[in-house]
């Protein structure tokens, strides 16, 4: 027993580590303060109504209220203009501007936010009460590629959205993905893992879309 408690404490410390080693880093490099290539997407309220309409029926075909089995096909324009709106709501994470590019078998998200944002995890938040260091209210372009998968169905018969990052970046600085994943802490869990219907079979990214099959 106390040698299972001594694993456990071993890797708290070694994440504790871990994070204020990744917390250094970044106040000790300008790199995060400089602006990456942006290229930014256009799009309009029109895109951000068509992505609504078309996940509205993969909900109706969940529920078993549409027979259509026809891929749901999302253009890159109404991608960006339905996570403009939905993001912060949904993860409580603001980026302003939100980026999306969709490439061939990933997606490539940048956004800016105030530093302090990303430090709202437990491991961050005991100490930034004790960080009275202005740069924590600069914006950071915060930049995320990674590929997203359906997980098959739990016990309860869920099926889930998952994302794996495979790069992660502030500003010019590439960082390990593990400090994004700690950042985002219990409350940003939603934008790594969500439930989708049990009725989504795989969501495929090709450049400029999304084809998301269903049964």
């Amino acid at each position: 027993m106390k040698l299972g408690c001594f694993g456990c404490l071993s890797v708290i410390v070694l994440l504790l580590l871990l994070v204020m080693a990744g917390g250094a880093l970044l106040f000790l490099s300008t790199n995060i303060f400089t602006a990456p290539d942006v290229q930014s997407v256009s799009f309009s309220r029109a895109d951000g109504y068509s992505a609504q309409q078309k996940l509205y029926e993969i909900i109706l075909r969940g529920a078993r209220r549409s027979t259509r089995t026809d891929p749901i096909v999302l253009t890159e324009r109404e991608v960006n203009a339905f996570l403009a709106h939905h993001l912060d709501e949904s993860a409580g994470l603001p980026l302003s501007p939100l980026i999306v590019k969709l490439e061939d078998g990933q997606f490539f998200v940048q956004g800016q936010t105030p530093l302090k944002n990303l430090l709202r995890a437990p491991l961050f938040s005991y100490l930034t009460p004790y960080l009275s260091d202005p740069r924590l209210d600069r914006q950071v372009w915060v930049s995320i590629r990674g590929r997203v998968d359906i997980e098959g169905a739990d016990g309860k018969g869920t099926r889930h959205g998952t994302v794996t990052v495979t790069e992660f970046a502030l500003g010019r600085q590439p960082l390990s993905s593990f400090l994004l994943y700690a950042a985002a802490g219990p409350s940003g869990s939603g934008l790594f893992r969500w439930p989708v219907p049990s009725v989504v079979d795989s969501v495929e990214i090709h450049p400029k879309q999304a084809i998301i099959r269903t049964h």
